[in-house]
């Protein structure tokens, strides 16, 4: 049974304090978090997708690097496909791989499928696109009409039955960024992508993208400006009947924000992302802000939500921090009434194993 469907008295109580909190921008919230087991790796990765596949939890793909860049390291790709079973549980490495060895894909969750498209893999930036599901016991992924364009960090999400994917670059040096807006019927045959109204503005990389039942949202980013200097963004738009809407900015911007973005009730809660670009020496770089925010559908507005756990840093000169840190670039699936975020990026080339958990008042 689901444990939301029949809340206890205590439960629903914790559920409305959760949600006093969030609508207050001013408060500072009690984390929320708690820590799930860490991934079975070391260095942890960036760049994953993640979903819920016959119950279980699944995350796979993403980049961790050898070496710091700053030791001359080398960042390396993964086909390594992981599953929890239970939240209470601990992480085993499944025996299926990924077709290519990739990261930093667009994707999204339907129920017992993962789809992902575009990416980096060994050989640069990639078109194709898959739907990671069960068959039998393992795990398959199965090709996807191919992107019409190379896309690395994009954004997506499943909004009316379509894999939509947002925004990114066509190689990691590329300028500008893209300002198109592709989908993918999923309910039938994926026959072929249809390109939706494209992105207002300047484009966007790095962005997280949320689906109401109406509404299409996309937060936050990185844009370039005309003379090619990176812009973090505040914006937020929302895809409706057709059509982008410029929504109220957030309090700061959000590059990198995990996604994508849970919504429950009329909130869509933005996980991590920087402000600022830092500029200093990268083995220097502080980690990302442990702030969340919460956009409410229904007033156009931004709150606060529950601060992500901070753990002291470790070795400065190691690849992959034990954490839990402040994490960008990681996948966010919805499993029950949890959000769960897995590894990421906690500094300039750090990965963390660290998976992190927050109980939603209502499941998506």
């Amino acid at each position: 049974m689901n444990p939301v469907s029949r809340p206890s008295a205590f439960r629903r109580l914790a559920g409305i304090l959760f949600l006093m909190t969030l609508a207050s921008s001013s408060a500072q919230p009690a984390t929320g978090w708690h820590s799930l087991s860490s991934l079975p790796d070391p260095i942890g990765y960036g760049g994953m997708m993640a979903g819920v596949i016959n119950g279980q939890l699944v995350a796979a793909g993403g980049s961790q690097w050898d070496k710091p860049v700053w030791a001359k390291g080398t960042r390396l790709l993964s086909d390594r496909i992981f599953v929890l079973a239970a939240p209470e549980g601990k992480w085993r490495e499944h025996a299926s791989k990924l077709p290519v060895k990739a990261g930093h894909f667009a994707s999204a969750a339907a129920p017992d499928a993962i789809y992902y498209a575009g990416g980096l893999g060994p050989d640069g930036p990639l078109r194709q696109a898959f739907k990671l599901q069960a068959r039998g016991a393992d795990l398959v992924a199965t090709p996807l009409p191919d992107l019409p364009e190379a896309i690395v960090y994009g954004t997506a999400a499943i909004f009316h039955g379509r894999f939509f994917v947002i925004g990114g670059v066509a190689d990691p040096a590329a300028k500008p960024a893209r300002r198109s807006v592709w989908s993918l019927g999923i309910a039938g045959a994926e026959s072929a992508w249809r390109r939706e109204a494209d992105l207002p503005g300047e484009g966007l990389f790095v962005a997280t993208a949320s689906a109401t039942a109406d509404a299409l949202y996309v937060f936050g980013g990185m844009s370039y400006d005309a003379a090619g200097k990176p812009q973090p963004s505040r914006a937020a738009w929302r895809l409706k009947a057709g059509q982008w809407e410029r929504l109220a900015d957030m309090p700061a911007a959000r590059v990198g924000a995990n996604g994508p973005s849970p919504a429950f009730d009329d909130r869509i809660l933005v996980i991590g992302g920087y402000a600022e670009i830092f500029g200093g020496a990268q083995r220097d770089h502080p980690g990302f802000p442990a702030e969340t925010l919460v956009y409410n559908t229904t007033t156009n507005s931004w709150g606060t939500g529950p601060l992500l756990p901070s753990a002291p840093v470790g070795d400065r000169d190691a690849s992959g921090d034990p954490g839990p840190l402040p994490m960008i670039g990681a996948p966010v699936a919805v499993w029950g009434d949890l959000a769960v975020v897995i590894s990421g990026e906690v500094r300039i080339a750090t990965r963390s194993p660290a998976v992190v958990a927050l109980r939603l008042p209502l499941s998506r």
